[in-house]
C-alpha cells in the first residue's frame, strides 16, 4: 500500500510540475471540445438559394414570400431566367434554387396544378435533403392555404370540415431537434481521451529516461506501479468531466436532466477503460511517438462507429457488434440519455458492466503484459541467449584444441 501511494503522489507531482502536460489535460480537453462543437455542430441555417419568377404575378410572389421569410433559406440571388438559376447552382454560388415557371397563376386561376420546380446540390447530401424537405413543407403548407381559399370562394365553411385524422406530433427530449444537443455529449467521450492517452506517455517517457528500472529496482510491484500511474489521470480526467459538462450546459446550452453523479460514476468506468488501453500499449512499446501514433488510432478510429457520424440501427449486424466492442460507444449512449432523458441507473446498468469488465480485463492485460516484459524475458530472447552461449562454449573449446596442439 506504500508502495502504491509513493507513485501515485510521484506522478501527481509530475503532472502538477510539468505545465504543458497539465495544460493539455485540463485546458487542451475544453478547446478541443469547443472547436469541435462549433465546426462539426450539424445545425444548418440561412442555406443561400436562388429564386427565378417566371410568372410575376401577386400568387407567385405570395409563394416566394414564404421562402424569403424562412429562416433555413437566404435568398441570395433573384435569377432573371431558369438557365442562370441552373448556373449560379453550378458555379456553386447557391445550395439550391426554386424556380416558378409561367402560368402558375393562370393554373391555379383554372383550378388545375401548378407545377414548380425545385432543385438541390447533390454534391452535399444532407444539405440537399434539408433543403428539399424545408421546401416541401413550405410548399404543402401555401397549397393548403390556396386549398382553404377555393373552399371559402365555393361558399364552404372549412371549421365545418373535420379531417378524418388528426395529427399531434411532438419530439421528446429534443423539441428543436438542435442536432448540438445530441453531438456534445457524444463528443465528450471522445475528448477524454487526452487524460488517458497522457497516463500511456507517462510511461513510456520514463522508460525512455531509464527511470523505470532504477524505480523497479524498489519493492514496488508490477501491479502498484500500474495503478499508481493510472490513479492521478482517472482523478484529472473526472476533473475534466466536470469542466466539460459545464461547457456543454453554460456555453452551448445543452440541457442536462440526469444525475451528476451517475455522469461522474460512468465516466470513471470510461476512464478506467481507456486508461487501461492506454497503458497496455505504453507497456509494449519502447517510444513516446509509438504510445501517441497507436494510441491515438485506438482512440480515434471509433469515432465513425460510436454513433455520432451514424447512427447503431443504421449499421449492419457486423458493424453493431464491431461498434458495440469499442468502449466509447457505450459511453455515448450514457451521456445522451443522462444529457437529454435523465436516464438512471437501473437502465444504463449494461453498459456500466460492460465499461467496468474492459477496464478490469485492459488494467490486467497492461499489469501482466508489463511484468512479462521487463522480468522474465521472451522465448525468442532464450533462444538468442542459448545459441550466443552455444557459440562461446564452441569457440572456447577450439582455443583449448589450439593451445594444447
Amino acid at each position: 500500500m506504500t508502495g502504491f501511494l509513493a507513485v501515485t503522489r510521484k506522478e501527481f507531482r509530475h503532472v502538477l510540475r510539468d505545465p504543458y502536460v497539465l495544460g493539455g489535460v485540463l485546458l487542451g480537453t475544453v478547446l478541443l471540445l469547443m472547436l469541435i462543437s462549433y465546426a462539426v455542430s450539424a445545425d444548418i441555417e440561412h442555406i443561400p438559394i436562388a429564386v427565378y419568377d417566371g410568372d410575376r404575378t401577386p400568387e407567385s410572389r405570395a409563394y416566394l414570400q414564404r421562402f424569403i421569410n424562412e429562416e433555413f433559406f437566404d435568398v441570395a440571388y433573384w435569377a432573371r431566367s431558369a438557365a442562370e438559376a441552373r448556373e449560379l447552382l453550378r458555379a456553386n454560388l447557391v445550395r439550391g434554387a426554386i424556380i416558378v415557371p409561367p402560368g402558375f397563376d393562370e393554373a391555379l386561376q383554372q383550378g388545375k396544378r401548378a407545377s414548380v420546380q425545385i432543385i438541390a446540390d447533390g454534391t452535399e447530401p444532407n444539405i440537399a435533403t434539408q433543403i428539399t424537405s424545408h421546401a416541401e413543407v413550405l410548399s404543402a403548407g401555401h397549397s393548403a392555404a390556396l386549398l382553404k381559399a377555393r373552399l371559402r370562394r365555393s361558399g364552404l365553411s372549412t371549421d365545418e370540415i373535420a379531417l378524418p385524422l388528426e395529427f399531434r406530433v411532438r419530439t421528446l427530449y429534443n423539441p428543436e431537434n438542435r442536432e448540438l444537443n445530441a453531438f456534445l455529449p457524444g463528443m465528450i467521450g471522445f475528448v477524454m481521451t487526452l487524460p488517458a492517452l497522457y497516463a500511456g506517455l507517462s510511461l513510456v517517457k520514463e522508460r525512455e529516461q531509464g527511470s523505470l528500472e532504477s524505480l523497479l529496482s524498489t519493492p514496488i510491484r508490477r501491479y502498484q506501479l500500474i495503478v499508481g500511474k493510472a490513479i492521478p489521470y482517472l482523478v484529472i480526467g473526472l476533473v475534466d468531466t466536470l469542466i466539460l459538462t459545464a461547457a456543454g450546459v453554460f456555453l452551448f446550452d445543452v440541457p442536462f436532466r440526469g444525475r451528476l453523479s451517475h455522469l461522474i460514476l460512468f465516466s470513471a468506468l470510461f476512464l478506467l477503460s481507456n486508461i487501461g488501453i492506454s497503458l497496455a500499449v505504453a507497456s509494449m512499446l519502447r517510444s513516446q511517438m509509438a504510445a501517441l501514433i497507436v494510441n491515438g488510432l485506438l482512440m480515434m478510429v471509433p469515432l465513425t462507429q460510436a454513433g455520432i457520424v451514424t447512427p447503431l440501427y443504421s449499421m449492419t449486424p457486423d458493424g453493431q457488434m464491431q461498434a458495440l466492442m469499442w468502449p466509447v460507444t457505450h459511453y455515448v449512449i450514457i451521456a445522451r440519455g443522462i444529457f437529454l432523458k435523465g436516464t438512471g441507473m437501473q437502465i444504463l446498468m449494461s453498459h456500466a458492466l460492460y465499461l467496468l469488465a474492459c477496464g478490469i480485463a485492459l488494467s490486467g492485460l497492461a499489469v501482466w503484459r508489463f511484468k512479462k516484459k521487463l522480468e522474465s524475458p521472451s522465448w525468442l530472447a532464450k533462444m538468442l541467449r542459448r545459441v550466443r552461449g552455444g557459440a562461446i562454449q564452441a569457440n572456447r573449446q577450439r582455443l583449448g584444441k589450439l593451445k594444447t596442439a
